[in-house]
């Protein structure tokens, strides 16, 4: 079961490598939106305005283990 977890673990990882630079840019957005309340508040307009399905704001994954 552990070869398993290993192999499972080394397919996720190079996936998120080829992606990472997207990955980074969807990150420095949600900062970037989420420092400022006027920011915020555009953004749920917009969100509101295309009538997009909003539950909240996103998640910001801690990617540290797989920059490096």
């Amino acid at each position: 079961m552990h070869c398993c977890a290993l192999i499972m673990n080394l397919i996720v990882k190079d996936e998120f490598k080829e992606n990472i630079d997207v990955i980074l840019r969807i990150r420095v957005a949600i900062k970037y939106v989420r420092s400022s309340p006027f920011r915020l508040s555009k953004f749920k307009a917009c969100v509101e305005q295309q009538n997009i399905e909003f539950k909240g704001l996103v998640c910001i994954l801690l990617l540290s283990p797989l920059v490096s």
